[in-house]
């Protein structure tokens, strides 16, 4: 029965927001969005405002706020758990506004845990933040992950993704773009640094690697609107991918996140 399905509801620098339901455990993956979009795009993804405070929880990668900007406001409407590491927590405490602490869960990035009918592992990324990681989920028989906001992929990172069998992968700038674009220079350096975002390419590369270890879908994410295109950066990932011998469609599917409404939900 394909009953694990993953949704993208927004996604990208101006709020990230994703669904995830296995069995009867429903999550939220961060919270970029005010209160009234937050229910707007669970809709979207099926999940009625009356059932909302059903969820089993947010989990939250860290507190940029395209990632926890309704995060407070949606912990007071609905009640719902919410799960980050300790550095998270403290830098997003002030953002958040007054909120029930029981609610709060820290987690450590080395220690797997439940949530209903999922097992959560969290796992350091490389991005400017206190304590930001990235997570997979897994069940009796699949394994989704999401690694974005990160600038580096290093062993860890690769270690935490192997076995996904679907992987929702950062493509948030194509270089040219970028050093042409209106961002002031520190900001464009920032993006490009270790501790900033992965570049078409990087996220190419990433694609590669984990197709080569046995994933064979991949949601292309967090897409910068003002440095890159969804079209563009599908082309990149295509394009890298053919040269390991590839092709989409046959060997592998790929999409593209949308940023201002729910993509399509993806039934493993």
């Amino acid at each position: 029965m394909l009953d694990f399905q993953v949704r993208a509801l927004r996604s990208g620098s101006s709020g990230n927001l994703y669904y995830i339901a296995y069995r009867s455990t429903g999550l939220v993956l961060d919270c970029g969005v005010n209160g009234k979009q937050f229910a707007r795009a669970l809709a979207e993804g099926g999940v009625a405002e009356d059932q909302i405070s059903q969820l089993k929880g947010i989990l939250v990668t860290h507190e940029h706020s395209d990632h926890i900007q309704g995060l407070g406001v949606i912990m007071r409407r609905y009640h719902l758990p919410v799960y980050m590491t300790a550095g998270t927590y403290q830098a997003a405490a002030a953002k958040m506004g007054k909120v029930d602490e029981a609610l709060i869960h820290i987690i450590e990035s080395d220690q797997a845990f439940a949530i209903g009918d999922l097992w959560v592992q969290a796992f350091p990324v490389s991005h400017d933040a206190a304590q930001p990681v990235g997570y997979s989920l897994t069940s009796e028989q699949t394994k989704v992950s999401f690694c974005t906001d990160t600038g580096i992929v290093g062993a860890e990172i690769l270690k935490a993704l192997k076995g996904s069998d679907l992987a929702f992968i950062e493509a948030n700038y194509e270089p040219g773009l970028l050093d042409s674009g209106p961002y002031p220079y520190p900001l464009k350096q920032r993006i490009k640094s270790e501790r900033g975002h992965l570049s078409n390419l990087a996220g190419a590369e990433l694609c590669g690697r984990l197709l080569q270890a046995g994933t064979e879908q991949f949601v292309l994410a967090h897409l910068s609107q003002e440095n890159n295109y969804p079209a563009l950066a599908r082309l990149v990932v295509e394009d890298s991918l053919s040269e390991l011998g590839a092709e989409v469609g046959k060997d592998y599917s790929l999409a593209v996140a949308n940023r201002y409404q729910a993509s399509a939900a993806i039934s493993l």
